[in-house]
């Protein structure tokens, strides 16, 4: 596949997801397997962004709108609400299954509408 012929000949539209700023470190097939998004769905949707070159700052348009997060150790209720920036409304009708004042370890969480802070 020719993927510059393809950048050039597709209407793209804007992010349906979320937009990560990169970091240092990251790579394209790192934040695929973080966000379980194929490298295909980031290139379609970054056609802007040199996703073989990635520098610090640059923003990519990651496709998913919740995902799943596992509840480590170390984590509390008021943590994740600012890691993942929603208030305990939202994160209750997300999760009507937990009980919020005892997470557990190893427990999966829905985590809605993504607006993560320095996640990968």
């Amino acid at each position: 596949m020719n993927y510059f012929l393809k950048r050039q000949d597709t209407d793209y539209t804007p992010c349906d997801g979320f937009l990560y700023e990169i970091k240092n470190n990251d790579t394209l097939y790192k934040i695929s397997r973080y966000y379980n998004v194929s490298l295909n769905d980031l290139m379609d949707k970054n056609p802007m962004v040199d996703v073989y070159n990635l520098k610090i700052g640059d923003t990519l348009c990651i496709p998913i709108k919740h995902m799943n997060y596992i509840v480590k150790k170390e984590d509390t209720l008021d943590w994740i609400l600012e890691k993942f920036d929603m208030n305990y409304e939202t994160f209750r009708k997300a999760n009507p299954q937990l009980a919020p004042v005892f997470l557990k370890e190893n427990e999966v969480i829905n985590i809605p509408h993504i607006k993560m802070k320095g996640i990968v």
